[in-house]
C-alpha cells in the first residue's frame, strides 16, 4: 500500500484536519509515521476503510469511546455492539417521544395521551425490602440493584411471590432527594429477626389499589410523573382517598421488553 499525506488521505476520506487530529489524539486512527521534523502526518492506503468505517458510526452518534470498544473487538463481536448501542438509542428515543407527547398534552388537552385507570384487590403480603435515599437520577442502579439482592434473598422464604415494587416513602424531585423502598414479596412467613440490616420485612393489609399501566419507554423520570398524575386525578374524580404509599409494580422482563412493551405499573392504595 502506498503512503498519503494527510490532505491526500482527507480528500479520499472526507475527513476535515480537525476531525483526523481528534480521530488522531483519541487512538481512533493514528497516523501510519509522523515526520520527527516538521511533524507532518503521513497516513497509509490501507487505512482508508477503517477511517470509512468510523465515519458510519459517528453517522449513528456513536460516542467516541463506544467507536474505540468496536474496533478493539473481534470482527464477529461487532455486530452485536453495533445492535447493543441501536437498541439503546431506540429505547431513548421512545423516552424523548413519550416525554414530548406529554408536554404537548400540557398546552393542547385534546393530544393528552390517554392512560386508563384500573382498579384491584391485593392480599395482605409480606416483603423483604431495602430502603435509600435517592435523587431521581440514582433510582434506576438502586431498583436494579437491589431487586437482584432481594430476590436472591426471597428463595430463602419460600421463594418470591410476586413482582418487584418500588414503594416512595418520600417524593423525590429534582429539588430533593427522598426514601424509597425496594419490596420483593414474598411466600413463607417471615419476621424481621430472620433478616439482617439493610433488609427489613414490611407486611402491608389487604386492600384495592388504583393503577395504570406503562411501557418501559414511559417509566423513565420525568415522562413516569404522568402515570402518577392519572392515578391521583381519577381517584380525586372517583371521590376516592389515597390510604398508603404510591409504588410502581416492574412486572416484566426489563432485559427481554422492547421501549414500547408494558413492564409497570403505577399503583396507589386506596379506600372508598
Amino acid at each position: 500500500m502506498s503512503e498519503l499525506t494527510a490532505g491526500e488521505f482527507r480528500h479520499r476520506t472526507r475527513l476535515s484536519t480537525k476531525m483526523l487530529r481528534l480521530y488522531a489524539d483519541t487512538g481512533l486512527l493514528i497516523p501510519a509515521r509522523v515526520d520527527p521534523l516538521n511533524q507532518y502526518r503521513y497516513y497509509d492506503e490501507s487505512q482508508i476503510p477503517l477511517a470509512r468505517l468510523i465515519v458510519l458510526l459517528r453517522g449513528l452518534k456513536m460516542p467516541l469511546a463506544d467507536i474505540g470498544r468496536l474496533l478493539e473487538a473481534h470482527d464477529n463481536q461487532r455486530p452485536s455492539i453495533v445492535d447493543a448501542y441501536w437498541e439503546r438509542v431506540e429505547s431513548e428515543h421512545a423516552t424523548m417521544r413519550a416525554l414530548a407527547n406529554y408536554v404537548i398534552s400540557q398546552f393542547d388537552p385534546e393530544r393528552t395521551p390517554t392512560m386508563s385507570v384500573h382498579t384491584r384487590t391485593v392480599n395482605q403480603t409480606t416483603y423483604l425490602t431495602e430502603k435509600k435515599t435517592v435523587r431521581p437520577e440514582q433510582i434506576p442502579s438502586f431498583i436494579e440493584e437491589s431487586g437482584h439482592r432481594l430476590f436472591t434473598l426471597a428463595s430463602q422464604f419460600g421463594g418470591p411471590a410476586g413482582a418487584l415494587t418500588t414503594i416512595y416513602n418520600q417524593e423525590v424531585n429534582d429539588e430533593s432527594s427522598g426514601e424509597i423502598q425496594n419490596a420483593v414479596p414474598v411466600a413463607g412467613a417471615i419476621s424481621e429477626s430472620e433478616v439482617t440490616a439493610p433488609v427489613s420485612v414490611l407486611t402491608e393489609p389487604a386492600g384495592e389499589h388504583a393503577y395504570t399501566r406503562i411501557s418501559k419507554a414511559q417509566v423513565k423520570y420525568p415522562q413516569i410523573l404522568q402515570a402518577y398524575d392519572e392515578v391521583y386525578a381519577w381517584l380525586e374524580k372517583q371521590g376516592f382517598t389515597p390510604s398508603g404509599r404510591p409504588r410502581e409494580v416492574y412486572f416484566a422482563d426489563w432485559s427481554a421488553i422492547g421501549p414500547d412493551d408494558p413492564s409497570c405499573d403505577i399503583a396507589v392504595p386506596f379506600t372508598r
